[in-house]
């Protein structure tokens, strides 16, 4: 019995073997096939990010940054010129204002000196010219040079980019529109009308609401002479450059009507250096 008890034991161990060794061969196949499956899934999962990364890093894949020329606007001469014009002219606009300015304030104060210690013809001629000089000191303060004042701050703006010199260059020629019209405004035949319309009327109150008619002729000269001093000294390097770019010359006749009566008149010609 315990022969036979072996016997099937083993018969049924060798049947049990048989029947699993297939199962156990594809099972180990099945292993054995899915393992380098796997490692390609995990390589596969590494490099295409890497790869991702790689497209992103690449230079050649980024568009290139645009370039900026940061040199000055060499484009404009014209503007270069004009800013150099305005720069050099910056000194003797501001000699020219401070200069007539200290003198109108000097004649007052000689007038103010003259009222306090004279009488008569003298001290009425000094309040004259105390008001008139006044008068041409507060003209003088309140309408300098543009470029005395205003070209420092143009001068220093930035040019590190196109918009800030095309800023820049506008300024400039804002500048020095303004500059030419001044000047040409000093040099025009109505400021030397003005000036004389002005000394003529205070020469008559002189002469004949004071009755001092040599201090009145007097003040028709010197007055006459100080204003187209005043007129003929200031800047003209804008104005010059002006007529060079437009291709006038730098000498000009101006002619003015001046009405001599019902039916008769006259004209003023002047020159603009």
């Amino acid at each position: 019995m315990a022969w036979l008890r072996s016997s099937l034991w083993d018969s049924d161990s060798a049947t049990r073997r048989a029947l699993l060794r297939p199962q156990a061969v594809a099972i180990c196949h099945l292993f054995s096939v899915a393992r380098p499956i796997r490692l390609v899934f995990v390589l596969t999962a590494l490099v295409l990010p890497a790869a991702a990364r790689g497209e992103d890093d690449d230079p050649r894949a980024a568009p290139a940054p645009e370039r900026v020329n940061l040199q000055p606007d060499t484009a404009s001469a014209e503007v270069a010129r004009m800013a150099a014009v305005l720069d050099s002219q910056v000194g003797t606009a501001r000699l020219w204002y401070w200069g007539w300015s200290g003198f109108f304030g000097a004649v007052m104060t000689v007038g103010t000196v003259t009222n306090a210690t004279t009488t008569g013809g003298a001290q009425e001629a000094a309040q004259v010219n105390i008001a008139s000089s006044a008068v041409y000191l507060f003209a003088t303060l309140v309408n300098p040079p543009p470029v005395a004042f205003d070209w420092e701050p143009i001068g220093k703006m930035p040019e590190s980019t196109p918009e800030r010199r095309a800023a820049k260059s506008e300024a400039i020629r804002a500048l020095f529109a303004r500059e030419v019209s001044k000047e040409r405004s000093y040099r025009s035949v109505w400021t030397q009308i003005l000036g004389l319309a002005v000394n003529a009327g205070v020469s008559a109150y002189m002469y004949w609401g004071l009755h001092i008619g040599g201090r009145a002729l007097l003040n028709l000269v010197a007055g006459s002479v100080i204003w187209e001093a005043k007129c003929f000294t200031s800047p003209t390097a804008a104005s010059h450059l002006e007529a060079e770019l437009q291709g006038t010359g730098s000498l000009q006749l101006q002619i003015a009507p001046i009405a001599l009566g019902p039916a008769g008149a006259g004209v003023a010609v002047v020159g603009r250096f």
